[in-house]
């Protein structure tokens, strides 16, 4: 399995499968803005799914422009590029980012995800590559993203299978953000400086 960390072997790989690092962190910003929307009136789930909602919204808003397409086969949300012939999948994790742990998903994964994970394993004829044969087996990445408090972590990946309801091993692991590297404690606060407003008092007589 090769894991990619350093900038120098990052950004041309990215750049093979029509992304950018920058494009992506955008993607992982809105999700990781999303979360922090929930408040204690929320249900507990409500930081992840707003999370996941913003994060596949964000996804498309960014790539569909470029020619990606919004892919919904067995009911998993993605987006879907032809050509490159790779699907990308948002996915909340418990643990991301991590050059020595694989990632893990928070949601339980279904036949669904099973059987498209599978499914790009495969490559057919390039003759018979039809769109609908393309989407069906383009391999599956996905943009796991961690989020707890101000450590925000996040990697995009290929699975190899799933067993157990869960990813079991990868092809390959490209890290975006290991632990300690987001900006800031919130990175999606104004960092300009607090405008002060002159406020005249004055006595009614």
């Amino acid at each position: 399995m090769a894991v990619l960390a350093e900038e120098i072997e990052v950004a041309p790989r990215l750049e093979q499968l029509g992304v950018t690092k920058n494009e992506l962190l955008q993607v992982v910003r809105a999700a990781v803005g999303a979360r922090r929307n929930a408040t204690p009136f929320h249900p507990l789930s409500a930081g992840g799914l707003l999370a996941y909602l913003a994060g596949t919204e964000h996804l498309r808003r960014v790539y569909v422009p470029q020619g990606w397409e919004i892919c919904r086969r067995d009911n998993i949300e993605s987006i879907f590029h032809k050509e490159i012939g790779i699907k990308i999948v948002y996915q909340n994790a418990e643990r991301a980012g991590d050059p020595i742990s694989d990632p893990i998903a928070v949601s339980k994964k279904g036949a669904g995800a099973a059987r498209a994970v599978e499914l790009g394993q495969y490559d057919l004829f390039p003759e018979v590559r039809e769109l609908e044969v393309a989407e069906i087996t383009a391999a599956t990445w996905y943009l796991f993203v961690y989020a707890v408090g101000p450590d925000v972590r996040a990697e995009l990946s290929c699975p190899v299978a799933i067993n157990d309801e869960q990813f079991d091993q990868f092809h390959e692991r490209i890290l975006l953000v290991q632990r300690g590297e987001w900006d800031s404690p919130d990175p999606l606060a104004d960092e300009a400086p607090p405008v002060e407003f002159e406020v005249n008092v004055s006595r009614k007589i």
